[in-house]
């Protein structure tokens, strides 16, 4: 395994904690839930006279750093799909939230739709690179609770772990007690949960009280949350880079504080989730160097943290597909050498406005490459071949050696299944694009799902609907 890149040494790293210490102890957190407040209060932290802000004490904050778990399990239907989120672990996150569906082949768009929701989650069961997926925002389904019926269609069709979004916590009561059903009781749900959950914090520095209602319920049944640091570099967090930094740290350390103090042991994400604002344009920019800078910062200090780390680097892309499989190539390759435990964002086109399932297949592909290039040589005695070349030196050949015979499935090589690395006169006999193979493989692999993936339990399916009426008859 190739050794991590660290953007930042000790002593600047020293310095971020240090700047995000003094922000959270001088400046606080806009945070008004009467029972965070109780909390926070009752373990060292200073309530303002207003009742608008928490201020939060270094001691608070060490504190709570010891508690936050190193890892976690994500829960897929079955235990082949379970996930550890550890520093070291590396899987790749669909993205969440689109409400268009873009194709590739004739780069148009069209709304996207509750089948294309489940599609979606098919297609991840069989791309072994894509490990978790999302909750889509389909255009087809009763506005008021589209997020619960997504959360339920998941739960009958996906085998993976998924990414469960939520607009309000009256909502997520519904979702959890869907996962409880499915999980086979509240215990089952505490060990494997099948979705992980969203806590959002508002940059900048911005705590809205259903943000902690819902943290609240998902501490119920021990789900991990994401909480996404949305900065939009120049706008809503400090111009320089440094001190970006600086808050996106201080509203990390902040949300571990909250996190644990009011569910112990829950499990998150350092998850950064950032643009930068183009000062010629008033355009808010979602690649370059300088936000690569940024994600490379907060990955250092996730490590430095030992907690695992998210950040969307699949939205990163435009409506172009060249451009895309540029930026999937090049962004995988800058997480793995960052060291980022669980990319985000896979399928999305122009910062994850729409989905692509080719794009999702062709992330999957980016990934396969990737992955052996940070795999490095596997070093032995016997792989570094000493013996082999003396043998077969004479010959000039070691095709017929014993060392190729015992390595050549055990040492496999890349082979791609979306990339054509024919000859070209071989291509001219079949001209294909990648972007025609990748939409060949998703319809494969959906209709392979479709027929084989086995359904839930009748009872369990009669009780979803249950609860899923019960949604529409509160909210509708």
């Amino acid at each position: 395994m190739f050794p991590f890149y660290d953007v930042l040494n000790q002593q600047e790293i020293e310095a971020i904690h240090e700047a995000s210490l003094k922000v959270l102890e001088e400046t606080g957190v806009y945070l008004s839930h009467p029972k965070a407040q109780e909390v926070l209060s009752a373990m060292g932290a200073t309530v303002s006279d207003d009742r608008a802000r928490v201020f939060i004490p270094r001691a608070l904050v060490d504190k709570m750093l010891a508690t936050v778990p190193a890892s976690f399990i994500c829960g897929g239907r079955e235990p082949e799909f379970d996930l550890e989120m550890k520093q070291g672990n590396t899987y790749m996150r669909q993205v969440g939230g689109p409400i268009s569906l873009f194709d590739m082949r004739t780069s148009k768009t069209k709304n996207l739709t509750l089948e294309d929701n489940i599609n979606s989650a098919l297609l991840i069961d069989g791309l072994p690179n894509i490990n978790v997926a999302s909750c889509m925002t389909p255009q087809d389904i009763e506005p008021k609770t589209y997020d619960i019926a997504v959360v339920k269609a998941l739960l009958e069709n996906s085998r993976k772990h998924f990414w469960a979004l939520t607009t309000h916590s009256s909502h997520l009561k519904y979702e959890l007690e869907m996962a409880e059903v499915v999980a086979g009781g509240a215990d089952n749900l505490k060990k494997r949960p099948p979705f992980s959950g969203i806590f959002c914090v508002i940059d900048p520095l911005r705590y809205p009280d259903d943000e902690v209602e819902r943290l609240m319920l998902y501490g119920k049944y021990n789900i991990p949350v994401r909480v996404p640091i949305t900065s939009l570099i120049g706008a809503n967090s400090p111009y320089t880079l440094a001190g970006s930094l600086t808050q996106i740290n201080a509203e990390f350390l902040s949300s571990v504080v909250i996190t644990q103090a009011m569910c112990p042991g829950i499990g998150l994400w350092y998850y950064t989730l950032l643009q930068i604002l183009d000062m010629r344009s008033g355009r808010s920019v979602a690649n370059g160097p300088e936000l690569m800078i940024a994600y490379a910062g907060a990955a250092r200090m996730a490590r430095h943290y030992n907690v695992p780390s998210t950040f969307s680097t699949g939205t990163l892309t435009d409506t172009q597909s060249h451009q895309a499989l540029y930026h999937y190539g090049s962004l995988h390759t800058l997480a793995a050498m960052l060291g980022i435990t669980e990319q985000g964002g896979a399928g999305s086109i122009q910062a994850a406005t729409f989905y692509s399932h080719q794009a999702l297949v062709l992330i999957n592909e980016s990934l396969a490459y990737t992955r052996k290039l940070m795999a490095g040589f596997e070093m032995t005695p016997e792989t570094l071949a000493t013996e082999d070349i003396k043998a077969m030196s004479a010959s000039g050949e070691y095709i017929s050696s014993k060392l190729t015979m015992k390595y050549l499935r055990k040492e496999k090589r890349f082979t791609p299944e979306i990339m054509d690395w024919r000859q070209l006169a071989m291509w001219e006999q079949d001209p294909s694009t990648i972007i025609d193979r990748a939409a060949a493989r998703a319809d494969q692999l959906i209709a392979k799902a479709k027929a084989e993936n086995p359904p839930l339990p009748a009872e369990v399916t009669k009780e979803l609907n249950r609860l899923m009426s019960a949604a529409e008859k509160e909210f509708v």
